[in-house]
């Protein structure tokens, strides 16, 4: 399992973004919050395959239906391509925890 946290500070919502490789090659998504919104799309999404992980304008972490209550702000569906990358190996798991956080910093 990869989990990824994601403190959205703009919203000061917190999502923990799970997600579990099954031996069929699909990929669970879990998705904790304290934000309606982010726990629907969470439910929505449910389960997506390799070929989601891909393309981000075909992949149904992305698809219009189910992120159309999301602002585009909303870190959440980002966060769930970088756990299923981190589960599917196509993300070394040493080098991200090693560097821990990523993250935007607002300059002016």
């Amino acid at each position: 399992m990869a989990s990824i946290k994601v403190n959205m500070g703009l919203c000061e919502y917190t999502h923990m973004v799970k997600v579990t490789m099954r031996d069929d090659g699909l990929l669970d998504v879990n998705i904790e919050s304290e934000c309606d919104k982010v726990r629907e799309y969470g439910e929505q999404l449910g389960t997506i395959s390799m070929a989601d992980l891909g393309n981000i304008t075909l992949s149904r972490i992305m698809d219009p239906m189910i992120v159309e209550h999301l602002t585009p702000t909303c870190l959440a569906p980002v966060a769930v391509f970088n756990a299923a990358w981190l589960e599917s190996g196509l993300m070394s798991r040493s080098l991200a925890l090693s560097v821990g956080t990523v993250g935007m910093e607002f300059i002016e």
